[in-house]
């Protein structure tokens, strides 16, 4: 029996792979992919080499396909991969995949209208060349690209999640904990976002999208420069603590901690102390701080916590380092996807940092312990179980 979790070369965003069931004949999960370039630079390569092995003569079978949200650093690879199915499907061999199911939640799904393109079709030139705002409507198009793309290919679309009215499916945690969906022996538990939070969002984007048709940019890029993450996207990432027997994943996207917090505890995971212990923690937005707290430290404990960062944004904060440092009290292994210096442009170096983390931790005689994948390999594997083979 396996259950490993693969981290793919990402750059700032996330790819990720999960496989599970039989070591001969595994389930496989694909877990957002990346932004620009990471498809043919990480992801495809992977899923190629799995195919060879594992289903050399028909097309390798993905149980689930899952996008947390749709900002660009998660949803990229994804919207290439759809684009390559497409172009494959016309073609003598067809598809080398056949992906099962989609969860993903579209912006305008979510909110319920089309005020977001209207916005975007009505926006004065100066506010289209504002940066954030530019992004919050380009990772909207791309998400309904993926869905109508997903349409096309014949995968369902947030299964077994009901449509809302003149809507497709939303994905959302049930607000009295009936969350768990079963794909063969694991477990998908979902745990955000719940209906307030959609409801918060529609709310607020209504009130802001008439803002931004009015000209005034400073609402919808205030979300950015917020002490706690606000941005819509994130807020609304999709999170789920993946079960197998007694091992647990904890994949959380983009999310917010109080928002985790929340629906561990809607979902009665949480112990009389209200904490819960899970073999695999991958940390919130690349190791954002906007999104942590020492509370969720503290009650979130790991044998594992993954980061998928390459310093942009100051990916992962040195406050969130800090943090890690304080709280974390037990055994346990932070992966890195990156560790060298990054040579994009505008985004800051990473080795001091984490040298400097990793000489404070010796210091003070953490049992916390820093891995890194090697630069030479596109990926780094944690198994729960039997370790992989191929």
């Amino acid at each position: 029996m396996i259950l490993s979790l693969e981290a793919l070369q990402a750059n700032q965003g996330d790819s990720l792979i999960l496989y599970y069931g039989d070591p001969k004949k595994p389930s496989i999960m694909i877990i957002d992919g990346g932004p620009s370039g990471i498809y043919n630079g990480s992801l495809k390569p992977r899923l190629v080499d799995l195919k060879a092995q594992l289903s050399p003569d028909d097309p390798l079978p993905i149980a689930l396909m899952m996008v947390s949200h749709a900002d660009d650093d998660h949803i990229h690879g994804i919207l290439d991969l759809t684009d390559d199915l497409i172009s494959q499907d016309s073609g003598p061999e067809g598809p080398y995949l056949k992906i099962e199911g989609l969860w993903f939640n579209a912006f305008d799904d979510i909110i319920g209208n089309n005020e977001v393109i209207k916005a975007a079709q009505a926006a004065p030139a100066n506010f289209k060349k504002d940066g954030e705002v530019t992004a919050l409507i380009a990772s909207t198009g791309q998400g309904r690209t993926i869905r109508d793309k997903a349409h096309k290919l014949g995968w369902t679309v947030n299964s077994p999640f009901s449509p809302l009215p003149g809507s497709n499916a939303v994905l959302v945690r049930g607000d009295a904990g009936s969350s768990v969906v079963p794909y063969g022996q694991l477990k998908l538990t979902v745990l955000h976002p719940n209906t307030q939070r959609l409801t918060e969002l529609q709310d607020k984007w209504d009130k802001d999208l008439k803002a931004l048709q009015a000209g005034d940019k400073t609402i919808v890029a205030a979300a950015f420069h917020q002490g706690a993450d606000k941005s819509p996207f994130n807020l609304s990432s999709i999170v789920c603590l993946a079960t197998l027997g007694d091992k647990s994943i904890l994949l959380t996207g983009d999310g917010r901690c109080d928002d985790i917090l929340d629906g561990l505890k809607t979902n009665k995971l949480l112990d009389k102390d209200d904490k819960i212990h899970v073999d695999i923690l991958k940390m919130p937005h690349h190791g954002s701080v906007r999104n942590l707290t020492d509370e969720f430290l503290q009650k979130v404990t790991a044998d594992h916590y993954v980061i998928s960062a390459n310093g942009k944004d100051d990916n992962p904060d040195q406050a969130t380092l800090d943090k890690m440092r304080k709280n974390i009290h037990h055994q346990a292994i932070l992966h890195i996807t990156n560790n060298t210096n990054s040579k994009v442009k505008n985004v800051p170096p990473m080795q001091p940092k984490l040298q400097d983390f990793e000489a404070a931790l010796k210091s003070a005689k953490s049992p916390l312990s820093v891995s890194y994948r090697v630069a030479a390999k596109n990926s780094f594997v944690l198994d729960l179980l039997d370790p992989l083979k191929f």
